[in-house]
């Protein structure tokens, strides 16, 4: 249901475009830095970006953590997942 329409569900050619389009935005997206390639790929973008490191992600912070601490203890394809914490 594309734009919050209220009819039955079905999509337009529109609704189609419009997906396709965000796939093709999504596929482009580094999977690192989370930027789209149009802007952190070629010459024209060398010294245009600089790391940040005053900024903590509370998110990534405990599996950041978990991966130092259980680096004996993992297996490959193990993930990482959170779950909020009690109190929360």
């Amino acid at each position: 249901m594309l734009r919050g329409r209220k009819d039955d569900g079905t999509w337009t050619d529109r609704d189609r475009v419009m997906a396709l389009a965000l796939t093709l935005y999504e596929d482009g997206l580094c999977s690192g830095c989370g930027l789209h390639h149009s802007v952190t790929h070629g010459d024209e973008n060398v010294g245009r970006w600089e790391a940040n490191s005053e900024n903590i992600c509370h998110g990534c912070e405990p599996i950041d953590a978990a991966k130092d601490a259980d680096k004996k203890d993992t297996y490959p394809g193990q993930k990482l997942t959170l779950i909020e914490a009690d109190g929360f």
